[in-house]
């Protein structure tokens, strides 16, 4: 079964006046701090997005984006480089060996990480089958609409004689309604003296929020992160795989710039930023895009060299339909600053997008005996119908639904179909999304 991403009849009005609009530099800088202590959260439109805020205070990181299983938001990630968080996969169960672990039970177990372009995947997915619906810590019920876990891992916080070693395991993601996503888990330390099972929850705290926050040491939920589409980059900490020669890439801690759920950014190089412009270049969701490698360490001077040729144009969320370009024109190592300049070089259009209402959908399970789900991801709610026909044209079912900004699933009762092959129909006159469903006693 394969996920589809929908490429919905529309017209996009596009301005292709782009390049003859562009503004003038403008400098601006950010900066984290000795040791780059805080990240900074960045709006190319607005500036910096508060103020700098601690990268010191979390451990996990739970996806709150309404989206659900198969389509992102059930990514778990891990603060690996500013409070030296790892993760190992102990390939047990919770079940059978959460109460009894010991440190022979670890030896030579895998070390995860998370991915360094999509938010998506977190270290604590990172072990996945690859099968649909797999998402390493756990497997989507599509009876529950959980996604149910008894995965075990031990999690190390620290270095040296201050690491810190516990056991967790994340039981179920509840992801439907979207309203009260959230996640459960239990986590202990190896001698069982600190045991306790927590939930972090979407609502109220992270509504508007890409992730929600867990202190492990301190057992709390911390809240860090701007609203989500108040802000396009974030500078800061992260790891990111890089090539060191033969073999393959290395995770490596860097400083660099992440791009938000959303942003596409364009990763132009030879080139002179004064005079290059956008057209025909490729624009990507990958999150770190932008990256590190904007900067290069000379170990002949110990300091930071610059891509002057480099230069990299963004699409931004926070203003709809703008482009921006950015060259950076200093870094300070000792400071954690950043030194850039920006210009806008597409002014935004009020064009609505309905490409992009409906993102993805699937039917599971599909061949279906007494009952399917036709899961369907929406960017925002909306009235529709629900139609099933046969191959002939006839009429199973035709509903109206209210779709949800986010997750929705709409059940279909087979048990009284026919074996064969029907049509599944989400429409609301300016759309339409089909899917095959088979039908099998």
């Amino acid at each position: 079964m394969k996920l589809k991403t929908l490429l919905l009849s529309a017209v996009t009005l596009f301005s292709l006046q782009a390049n003859a609009q562009m503004s003038s530099w403008v400098a601006d800088s950010v900066q984290m701090s000795s040791g780059y202590a805080n990240d900074v959260f960045y709006s190319l439109k607005n500036g910096k997005v508060g103020s700098p805020v601690s990268n010191t205070n979390w451990h996990l990181g739970f996806e709150m984006i309404p989206g659900g299983p198969g389509f992102g938001g059930v990514s778990i990630i891990a603060n690996h480089v500013q409070d030296t968080v790892n993760i190992y996969s102990l390939h047990t169960t919770a079940t059978a060996k959460f109460a009894s672990l010991s440190f022979a039970d670890t030896i030579g177990k895998t070390i995860l990480h998370n991915s360094d372009s999509s938010w998506d995947w977190g270290a604590f997915n990172a072990n996945t089958s690859g099968v649909l619906f797999d998402y390493g810590w756990g497997k989507y019920n599509s009876t529950s609409h959980m996604v149910d876990g008894d995965s075990l891992y031990m999690l190390t916080i620290g270095t040296g004689a201050n690491t810190q070693y516990y056991k967790m395991t994340i039981s179920h993601y509840e992801s439907y309604p979207t309203a009260n996503i959230y996640y459960a888990f239990h986590i202990a330390s190896f001698d069982n003296t600190i045991d306790h099972q927590d939930t972090i929850r979407k609502s109220p705290n992270f509504v508007s929020k890409n992730f929600g926050y867990f202190d492990v040491v301190n057992n709390t939920v911390v809240d860090r992160e701007p609203d989500q589409k108040t802000w396009d980059v974030v500078f800061t900490r992260y790891i990111e795989y890089i090539n060191m020669g033969p073999g393959p890439l290395v995770p490596y801690p860097v400083m660099g710039v992440l791009s938000n759920v959303g942003v596409q950014v364009a990763d132009v190089r030879g080139v002179n930023p004064d005079t290059t412009t956008f057209a025909g270049r490729t624009f990507t969701h990958n999150m770190h895009e932008i990256g590190s490698d904007w900067k290069v360490f000379n170990t002949t001077t110990f300091t930071y060299d610059l891509d002057t040729t480099g230069t990299f144009f963004i699409k931004t969320i926070v203003d709809t339909g703008a482009i921006y370009q950015i060259k950076f024109t200093g870094f300070t190592s000792s400071q954690g600053k950043a030194v850039f300049a920006k210009r806008i070089v597409q002014f935004p259009t009020n064009v609505h997008d309905v490409n992009n209402i409906v993102t993805a959908h699937t039917l599971v399970p599909n061949p279906a005996t007494t009952n399917a789900d036709l899961v369907i991801n929406t960017k925002e709610a909306a009235d529709a119908r629900f139609i099933v026909t046969d191959i002939t044209g006839k009429v199973m079912q035709n509903t109206p639904v209210k779709l949800n900004s986010g997750l929705n699933a709409l059940r279909i009762n087979t048990a009284n179909y026919a074996a064969g092959t029907y049509i599944v129909t989400v429409t609301n006159g300016s759309w339409k999304i089909n899917e095959k469903l088979i039908v099998q006693h």
